[in-house]
């Protein structure tokens, strides 16, 4: 998830979609010379502490869910959704809880009905549980893109569509029982809205009903940033949208008076930028109202180095060379290898270099 997500924190199902389909496209294309070459080889990597400190969390929450300490998980994710506590890359705590139970596409079948089998034996021990359900349509729906596969549309077989219709519609169902749980007097989950964007993404519903899911959805949480990274994505020409959509949504989406702000066009664009050769060449992404948003996401979160490796990152699609300096003198040597921001360390050299001199 997500997203979430990303960042939402950090594999590339980001917080939000699921899946994402391709390479990451290089920003840049210079070629890279001798001496910066000689400079990767001597970088050594390091890893984003706010990333090591998300992955214990889920690692610890994937051992109770195999070993089926399901109690363990329920007063986990009471405990996240009372607090709306987030990490220190601002991705929230509930939304890291549902992404310890994720499967991968290439993973076996024998794992993909092992987690199954768990998700029922936790909603047996907890038949009224709101959590259980949420997880178990969030796995129905990568289920569903599992079936599918990765390649384009004619590509897929008679089977695959067939599986992945029903694991939606089944996903569909399980979510409409979760509805039933999430009544006023109750517990609220964020993440009951995000993963219906999820299912809505394998779908394609029209508009209105997208729009219906992501108001209920702001409604329920309205600073639950995922909701508009999910959307925002799902209006890229590739899936549902028209040219300039997803920009308008950003910019929409960053004025609500009771949503993120400004940062949350930043983690749009951030999120946009797998997709596009350079973001703000090839959309009409605004690197100014990005920038505004990066500022205040590193204000707040001053440990992330992946949030500071975007910045960089996003201040040479711009051409920002006096940002970029900056950014990349807070970095520092900090080359982050496991992250979905450098193509290779000989890229992060390269744009340095450009950074601090100005030239390629």
């Amino acid at each position: 998830m997500a997203c979430i997500a990303l960042l939402s924190a950090c594999d590339s199902r980001d917080s939000n979609d699921r899946p994402r389909s391709g390479s990451k496209p290089k920003v840049i294309a210079e070629n890279i010379d001798q001496e910066e070459a000689l400079e990767a080889l001597r970088l050594q990597p390091v890893t984003d502490p706010v990333a090591e400190k998300v992955e214990a969390y889920r690692k610890k929450l994937a051992e109770h869910f195999y070993a089926q300490k399901f109690d363990e998980l329920e007063k986990e994710a009471s405990a996240a959704r009372a607090s709306k506590e987030v990490f220190g890359n601002g991705s929230w705590k509930i939304a890291q809880f549902y992404r310890a139970f994720e499967r991968k596409n290439r993973d076996a079948q024998g794992i993909w009905n092992v987690t199954e089998d768990t998700l029922n034996a936790w909603l047996k021990a907890f038949p009224n549980s709101l959590t259980a359900r949420i997880a178990y349509a969030d796995f129905l729906t990568d289920y569903a893109w599992h079936a599918r596969g990765t390649g384009y549309a004619d590509t897929v077989t008679p089977e695959g569509w067939r599986l992945m219709g029903q694991r939606l519609s089944k996903a569909d169902e399980v979510l409409a029982e979760a509805r039933q749980l999430a009544v006023p007097e109750k517990e609220k989950d964020p993440v009951l809205h995000l993963v219906a964007l999820r299912v809505a993404l394998g779908k394609g519903p029209d508009k209105p009903a997208w729009d219906k899911i992501v108001v209920e959805g702001r409604a329920a949480e309205p600073t639950f940033w995922d909701y508009d990274v999910a959307r925002a994505y799902s209006l890229l020409p590739r899936w549902y949208g028209e040219p300039g959509e997803w920009e308008a949504f950003a910019s929409e989406a960053a004025e609500r008076p009771d949503g993120p702000g400004v940062e949350v066009y930043a983690r749009i664009v951030m999120h946009m930028l797998d997709f596009h050769k350079n973001v703000f060449k090839n959309s009409k992404a605004s690197w100014p109202k990005t920038k505004e948003g990066l500022d205040i996401l590193l204000k707040k979160y001053p440990d992330s180095l992946e949030l500071l490796s975007y910045a960089a990152m996003l201040a040479t699609n711009a051409y920002d060379n006096a940002s970029a300096k900056v950014y990349f003198g807070e970095l520092g040597d900090r080359y982050l290898e496991k992250s979905t921001v450098w193509p290779s360390k000989e890229s992060f050299v390269h744009y340095r270099k450009w950074a601090r001199t100005g030239k390629w």
